[in-house]
């Protein structure tokens, strides 16, 4: 539900700062979605199932920009992903008295941040390339489930893991596509620092992609 009030908070300041400002807002809604599927190897050929490993990652986007100057805006952001993956192919240990038959894990990640956005094409260009640069606020948690065979004898396991806060750094690349007056195509890559650590910005990458609008 926090989601639900993130984007309505969004929308009514949008509304009140387009009608109080000479300058404008533009927001962006973005989506993302990836599937990947890994086959399981049997070396020996002897395996009738090798099973297989699924990852998922979903999630959105929302970004508010106030240009208070023509190119240079106020930028609000707030994201949120889940990253699940799923896999049956099983593994022992080296005295083979314990195999792990499956992992299902999930790990969800939320991020808020405030920047500036600088834009390189006036407002009604149908193609705007923009970059922004802030402070972001990550919290990640998540949790694993195990299902482990112990020398014959099915058992389940489940590791909890632990909401945690980073404070962190983000660059966001923009290229929006304007199609009418008010509504345009945003495609947009962002990565997140943590810790301001750059170095960890290619480990917490997201493309996504979405519609636009300037008020």
């Amino acid at each position: 539900m926090k989601s639900v009030y993130t984007v309505f908070f969004a929308f009514i300041l949008t509304g009140i700062l387009a009608e109080s400002a000479s300058a404008y807002v533009d927001l962006s809604l973005n989506y993302h979605y990836t599937q990947r599927r890994f086959d399981g190897e049997d070396p020996t050929g002897t395996v009738e199932n090798p099973g297989e490993a699924i990852t998922t990652t979903q999630g959105w986007s929302a970004n508010w920009g106030w240009y208070i100057w023509e190119y240079t805006a106020l930028e609000f952001n707030y994201s949120q992903s889940k990253e699940k993956l799923v896999d049956d192919r099983e593994s022992s240990t080296d005295d083979d008295t314990i195999t792990i038959k499956k992992v299902d894990s999930l790990v969800e990640s939320e991020v808020i941040g405030v920047g500036l956005r600088q834009s390189f094409a006036h407002r009604k260009s149908v193609f705007i390339p923009s970059i922004a640069l802030g402070y972001a606020k990550l919290v990640t948690s998540g949790r694993t489930h195990y299902v482990l065979d112990d020398s014959g004898v099915e058992k389940k396991s489940t590791l909890e893991r632990d909401r945690e806060v980073f404070n962190s750094s983000y660059i966001t690349v923009q290229f929006r596509i304007r199609f009418t007056e008010l509504v345009g195509l945003s495609l947009a890559a962002k990565a997140v620092m943590p810790d301001f650590d750059t170095s960890k910005g290619k480990d917490n990458l997201t493309y996504s992609a979405g519609f636009s609008w300037i008020f």
